[in-house]
């Protein structure tokens, strides 16, 4: 396969390669803000954990007094252009599976989908209240925006410099992309886990980790560990990679079957005939899904098994971020100092 994909990665590198030379020596325009403006993305296709890390900057900034808004494209969504999310009017067909679960978890953020990040900022900044500081979710390629900050993010188990471009491999631009990044975070890693990834000078390595949180029922009441020992559980994931949450549920106790879909996946009335099948069949007790998936799944509750919706638990999922170095600044501390730099 890598023989045959090989010549139209060529071509799709030298399509980046050159869209981000014309950026570099201002061919192309890049556009500034009078605020801080922190960009979180990869250079590869497929999930690195974006969205809990934007929640964790969100969460920090808004602990030390920041007013904070969060701008997506809002990948998945059934609308187009500029919307301000509500959480009263507004759901994940509207603007999004991650913006919809960042608007939840993160109410004190203001939360925004616009495909046009320049516009989506500007329609920000002319709020009666504008945020001190706009966190960008998946926009390291999209550079009409000069954002302050850029931090990047790859998965311990691929990290960029091991991987290809398009179609052969996953990444969107060549790895030398990696450059224009101030802070790199390689995601995912097990307990103890620190893959070598070397970076230029004057780049802040950083390393983070999946942390479950307490399992929570539809109402928002936490479940106990100890609830799913013993039990058998349907586990609903359109996630990009639910082996970890799986073996997780598993060191719980739990027996896990595993209902696997695409990431970003829009449940269909046949997928809810497969998932009563898969209920049935195994004698599942509880069904497990995560916290991108649970707006989606609630769209065909009503054709599921009522005993599986009566017992459907929600993940979350939140991460730990820790220096490459013990000696070396805390990533906390790196974001604060940029922002009150700004």
């Amino acid at each position: 396969m890598p023989l045959v994909t090989a010549p139209l990665s060529l071509i799709w590198g030298t399509v980046a390669v050159t869209r981000a030379w014309l950026y570099d020596h201002g061919v192309l325009a890049s556009q500034g803000f009078g605020v801080p403006v922190i960009c979180v993305g990869n250079l590869a296709v497929g999930g690195t954990g974006k969205t809990p890390h934007v929640e964790y900057l969100l969460r920090l900034l808004h602990q030390n007094g920041y007013s904070v808004a969060m701008l997506s494209r809002g990948y998945g969504r059934h609308t187009k252009g500029y919307i301000l999310a509500d959480a009263a009017r507004h759901g994940a067909a509207d603007i999004g599976d991650e913006p919809y679960q960042i608007l939840h978890n993160c109410p004190f953020a203001t939360v925004a989908v616009c495909e046009k990040r320049v516009y989506g900022i500007a329609q920000l900044l002319k709020l009666s209240t504008p945020p001190d500081v706009i966190v960008l979710d998946d926009a390291y390629q999209h550079r009409q925006v000069r954002a302050g900050l850029n931090i990047l993010l790859t998965c311990a188990n691929r990290l960029y410099t091991h991987d290809h471009l398009l179609p052969w491999g996953r990444l969107r631009e060549p790895a030398r992309a990696a450059r224009r990044a101030q802070l790199i975070v390689v995601t995912k890693c097990a307990e103890n886990e620190r893959p070598p990834l070397s970076v230029a000078q004057g780049q802040r390595l950083f390393y983070s980790q999946v942390r479950y949180g307490v399992l929570q029922r539809l109402d928002g009441s936490n479940v106990e560990p100890d609830d799913l020992a013993s039990k058998r559980v349907l586990l609903v994931a359109g996630i990009a990679n639910p082996a970890p949450l799986k073996q997780y549920l598993a060191q719980m106790g739990a027996e896990v079957t595993l209902a696997e879909f695409r990431d970003h996946h829009t449940f269909t009335p046949a997928d809810a005939k497969w998932l009563s099948r898969l209920w049935h069949t195994n004698n599942c007790q509880l069904a497990v899904t995560t916290q991108k998936d649970v707006e989606r799944l609630r769209q065909i509750a009503h054709s599921l098994p009522q005993p599986l919706v009566d017992s459907l638990l929600v993940q979350p999922i939140v991460v730990d971020i820790e220096p490459a170095r013990t000696d070396d600044k805390l990533f906390n501390q790196t974001i604060l100092d940029y922002v009150r730099a700004n």
